[in-house]
């Protein structure tokens, strides 16, 4: 039997300060929080769940995540070590001065140089596993080429212009940089750290961070431990010691928190949820908010039958689910209905229309798609893994109210979310569905669209085309491997191919009104710009090995092009619509962005390749004299991050 265990936020324990030969005994106020996942390591810049730790909590940027009960998620950002800073006209040229006053935990300054060689080491070919897609440093010039090992880390596109004025150089307008800045991948890394225990520089021993905390104990899978960062200057909260645990997957949060163990615990499942409400103490201690950057919901299957490019029919679908019932009953009042990618009280979801409940307009769609009642539809799968009630509810009120019987079948799940949900293509699948649920995985543009973009990529184009397209990119990866090139002759066909190439894009440009679209079209250096490049390096190439090398590279090259030349062509015009809207709200600095993103977003919806259903909340308990917490409502949440503003009362 556990012994009783004193409530504890206020003081879980005590430190005997000796000063002067006599004991003091020092209050320490000690917050225990569950952390939703294995922490793996404190590295910043991996798309792992330490990612969120390092967002204003162990380190901090150059801007941060802060309160705001009024915007998207509950947050914004704001400037943290940057003072002040400007763009230029053409968004390319960023220049950030520092705050003068914020410090490593060591007590060393952090001065523009941490930023330079931070991004100058995370960039270099040593460490080929940083996840790009997630950092800055993607839009910053020549990272790419020096990831690849093309050319030196000196001539990537940062520079610390004195000790506090950092300059970055994009190779792409980027008016939304700040809030990239924001991002895991954007934290300063103490060199002296880094360079002195290598690879281990993150281990609690070794930690020199600039947050307002630091581990002092990590147990993987188990417990970290943090700290205050007595170095810190800037805002922060009373609580001296954050545990954070791990716990394994089926162990009740609820349990936990009533034996003392946690702070705060997350509700679960519907009956956590009904057990909560009905306990006077812990019905007092409960909180729930919409998880607002999320939208959950169904997409039309990623096979290649042509059964669904019928709109009407997707429609019927769509209209066809009484959605306040399914959040109600199904999901037992843990979500809120959602026709729509946003919350109605949001600045972009106020602006949408919603998918309504009509089943009497849905069998009219049914009918005028060529399948009245049903009848002629060919079958459909509902593909799921483990157990999914709410689409047991959707695919019966597709019989109830269509008519129609879909057939549901259970996936693997690691082969259901790789390979039928996120999958650019999934050949073998047949006409039908799967689930989906899509977040913005932090404050960009282009993550306004919470990957609801990828009915622009690969839903809003005629079968036949997404097909050639597949079977093009299957080809290009063929050529990983295939032989050939060791001749002048074998290169003949490619240059027939380029010079085809070159003509087509050039008759795209010169009708593409889209200035933007123009612009990331002619990237330099473009593609014929890169098959030049090789085939001079398959000139000079001394042995078979490279010279089959680069044949392999240049083919891949023209399959790339032929593939984007394919999909231009071929696609939809609502998706030409759209990729423009989307590239002009790339273009825009955040705030203008979030106002352009419902006219992009309205055109993705109306298509009903991906279709909202609900929005999750995020339940718990917290102890009643805690406050300040900020929820995390990105991709990987709901977490708590950001404890620089936690407070025990």
């Amino acid at each position: 039997m556990r012994a009783v265990r004193i409530w504890s936020v206020v003081v879980l324990s005590c430190l005997l300060v000796v000063s002067g030969g006599a004991g003091v005994v020092a209050k320490e106020n000690v917050v225990q929080l569950p952390f939703f996942d294995n922490i793996p390591s404190f590295i910043p810049y991996y798309w792992q769940s330490q990612h969120i730790l390092a967002q204003g909590t162990i380190f901090e940027g150059l801007f941060g995540y802060a309160p705001d009960p009024k915007g998207l998620g509950g947050v914004k950002v704001v400037p943290v070590i940057a003072e002040r800073w400007t763009s230029s006209e053409d968004g390319k040229t960023w220049t950030i001065t520092l705050r003068k006053d914020k410090k490593w935990s060591n007590g060393d300054p952090v001065t523009a140089h941490d930023f330079e060689w931070t991004y100058k080491y995370v960039a270099g070919p040593e460490l080929p596993d940083v996840p790009m897609w997630a950092s800055p440093l993607q839009f910053v010039k020549n990272a790419w080429a020096v990831k690849a090992g093309a050319v030196s880390p000196d001539e990537l596109g940062v520079k610390a212009l004195d000790d506090y004025t950092l300059q970055f150089t994009l190779w792409t307008p980027r008016y939304d940089f700040n809030s990239w800045l924001a991002v895991g991948g954007a934290m300063p890394l103490h060199r002296k750290t880094v360079e002195k225990y290598g690879s281990d520089w993150w281990r609690p021993e070794h930690f020199v961070g600039n947050g307002p905390y630091v581990p002092i104990s990590w147990v993987e899978r188990k417990e970290t431990v943090l700290v205050k960062n007595n170095n810190y200057v800037g805002e922060r909260g009373n609580v001296d010691r954050i545990v954070l645990k791990n716990f394994a997957a089926g162990v009740s949060l609820i349990q936990a928190y009533q034996a003392g163990e946690l702070d705060l615990a997350w509700i679960g499942n519907v009956a956590e949820f009904k057990f909560v409400k009905s306990n006077p103490e812990l019905a007092k201690a409960f909180h729930e908010t919409v998880m607002d950057l999320f939208w959950q919901g169904y997409q039309i299957s990623r096979g290649v039958n042509d059964v669904m490019d019928n709109k009407k029919l997707r429609e019927a679908f769509a209209l066809a689910i009484d959605r306040e019932t399914l959040a109600r009953t199904v999901l037992g009042g843990r979500a809120v209905a959602s026709g729509k990618y946003w919350t109605d009280d949001d600045p972009i979801g106020e602006q949408l229309k919603a998918i309504p409940f009509d089943p009497a307009r849905a069998k009219e769609l049914l009918a005028e798609a060529g399948y009245p009642g049903g009848k002629g539809l060919p079958t459909l799968k509902f593909y799921i893994t483990g157990n999914m009630p709410e689409v047991e509810f959707v695919v019966d009120q597709w019989k109830k109210n269509l008519g129609v019987n879909v057939l549901v079948e259970n996936i693997e799940s690691g082969l259901y979310w790789n390979q039928y949900v996120w999958a650019n293509w999934t050949p073998e699948a047949a006409p039908g569905f799967t689930r989906i649920g899509a977040p913005m995985n932090s404050f960009e543009a282009g993550a306004l669209l919470k990957n609801a973009c990828h009915t622009l990529w690969f839903y809003d184009y005629p079968t036949a085309v997404r097909k050639n397209s597949q079977e093009i990119w299957q080809l290009r990866e063929d050529y990983l491997t295939m032989k050939g090139g060791l001749t002048a002759a074998d290169w003949e066909p490619l240059f027939a191919k380029k010079a085809q190439l070159v003509a087509a894009k050039e008759e795209i440009v010169a009708r593409e009104p889209s200035k933007h679209w123009i612009a990331e079209m002619m990237q330099k250096p473009t593609f014929d710009e890169q098959f030049d490049e090789v085939y001079e390096k398959w000139k000079k190439a001394t042995t078979d090995k490279d010279k089959i090398e680069y044949w392999r590279q240049a083919n891949r090259i023209l399959l790339g092009e032929e593939q984007f030349q394919v999909e231009y062509t071929g696609m939809n015009e609502t998706n030409r619509q759209a990729r423009r809207l989307r590239y002009e709200m790339l273009n825009l600095p955040f705030e203008k962005a979030v106002e352009m993103a419902p006219r992009v977003l309205q055109i993705i919806q109306d298509q009903y390749y991906m279709v909202p259903l609900y929005m999750d909340k995020a339940q718990y308990v917290l102890r009643p004299n805690i406050e300040g917490l900020m929820i995390y409502k990105f991709s990987w949440g709901p977490a708590v991050f950001n404890f620089k503003y936690m407070n025990v009362k």
